[in-house]
């Protein structure tokens, strides 16, 4: 695994690029802080979209139809494998990090019908 750091001037454009990269992987969201502990926002929901505003600050994740803003972030970290991301963790301006882990969505086999 790889954990690196993204330029703030990174940001939108990764968000983009997630956007269409991960769409419909499912998604947790663990916010985390010594304040409030770690407490689970979101939980097999899938990606509908990721954008970062620069204009307000703001970084937002659209998961099923849960939408989770995150203001003033300040920190981006992206958790890479040879596959692709797997997690994500952003912290914010009050020190709060939010843990997003991204994985592939459960391919069940579709419902048995007797003939």
């Amino acid at each position: 695994m790889t954990i690196r750091r993204l330029e703030r001037s990174d940001w939108t454009v990764f968000c983009i690029r997630a956007s269409r990269g991960y769409l419909g992987k499912q998604v947790d969201i663990e916010v985390a802080s010594l304040d409030i502990g770690a407490q689970i926002e979101a939980h097999g929901l899938p990606l509908a979209g990721m954008s970062y505003d620069p204009k307000s600050d703001v970084l937002e994740l659209l998961v099923g139809e849960h939408e989770h803003l995150i203001q003033a972030p300040r920190e981006f970290y992206v958790d890479e494998e040879p596959l692709g991301v797997v997690s994500l963790q952003i912290v914010d301006a009050d020190g709060v990090r939010q843990i997003v882990t991204l994985r592939e969505p459960l391919m069940l086999p579709g419902p048995y019908l007797s003939e």
